[in-house]
């Protein structure tokens, strides 16, 4: 045979031997399964009540509230004030963590207070 014929074979079984190998199916199924139940799944959901109660006081610009189901379960806030705000910082965490407590009492409250896109405060309330 001549070498070009030789070539040819040899690229032909190295491209099936290549793609068998690339092509374990086993492998990529079990990868794609969904949760078995071993591994916790976090859910996150927000609370459009509370957000409405916390941007209606004064000097708040917007609120984000991010509950989260599973474990950790936290209440994550983010509360951008503006210049009508006369609290300082600690001052409105202390004040609006309480507010978000009494909604989620069995929580952990993480709260970020920022102003004109700058965090000023983060806090986390057990």
């Amino acid at each position: 045979m001549s070498k070009y014929k030789w070539l040819t074979i040899i690229g032909v079984i190295t491209m099936i031997l290549f793609l068998a190998g690339c092509s374990d199916s086993k492998s990529t199924q079990e990868n794609n399964k969904p949760n078995s139940g071993t591994e916790s799944t976090t859910k996150l959901e927000s609370d459009a009540d509370l957000t409405k109660q916390l941007e209606a006081e004064k000097g708040i610009e917007r609120v984000m509230v991010q509950v989260v189901e599973g474990e950790p379960r936290t209440v994550n806030v983010d509360i951008e004030i503006n210049d009508d705000q006369e609290l300082s910082a600690d001052e409105v965490i202390k004040k609006y963590s309480a507010v978000i407590k009494e909604k989620y009492p069995d929580r952990t409250i993480d709260i970020i207070i920022a102003k004109d896109g700058k965090m000023l405060k983060q806090v986390t309330v057990k």
